[in-house]
């Protein structure tokens, strides 16, 4: 079986939330983070990180550091691509990167399982994403083959222009879990 890791993206500024950082917001009993991180440890993966800025212990204290690798950006104020950079540099051996958003607390369980299937079940696809109600959504899944181009990422674009020129390989697995595009961005 394949071996894939997971990036939990948890180094932004929450610009758009307010004075807050909305990772460590109170949803439902806990932080918003809290809820990501308690999926993704279940998950069969080989290695999960989670990119925070510098010196940001408040979210880094969220993760079991016997689960889970902290990764520190420091150019997290120049935008996602940065962090997703950042996270596929400290990969160890893995076949398969998940990118996972830290303000995306709603995807289930099994959507995460579904699509780590698809990755072990379409070995001629190199992307696999989620999409509900015609909307791609997150987490993304990368083969190996793109780890080059994940790590010069430098911007806050992410991986679209990834996504938009390997549309032959892509796979978009529809799901009923509006949790994949509903994302948290402002105060609950």
């Amino acid at each position: 079986m394949k071996r894939i890791a997971a990036i939990i993206l948890a180094a932004g500024y929450s610009r758009r939330y307010g004075k807050e950082n909305k990772l460590l917001a109170n949803l439902q009993g806990k932080p918003v983070l809290s809820h990501i991180v308690d999926k993704i440890a279940l998950a069969p993966l080989s290695q999960r990180l989670v990119v925070v800025k510098p010196t940001d212990s408040e979210v880094a204290s969220l993760c079991d550091p016997s689960a889970f690798d902290i990764v520190e950006n420091k150019d997290a104020a120049n935008g996602m691509g940065t962090s997703i950079a950042a996270g596929v540099r400290n990969l160890k051996r893995a076949d398969g990167v998940m990118v996972v958003l830290g303000d995306m607390p709603f995807i289930t369980e099994h959507t995460y399982l579904t699509i780590i299937d698809a990755f072990h079940n379409n070995p001629t696809k190199t992307i696999f994403a989620p999409s509900c109600d015609g909307r791609l959504g997150h987490p993304v899944i990368f083969r190996r083959s793109h780890f080059d181009q994940l790590k010069a990422l430098s911007d806050d674009t992410g991986a679209k222009r990834i996504l938009a020129v390997n549309k032959i390989t892509f796979f978009s697995l529809p799901v009923s879990d509006p949790g994949v595009v509903s994302d948290i961005d402002a105060p609950l």
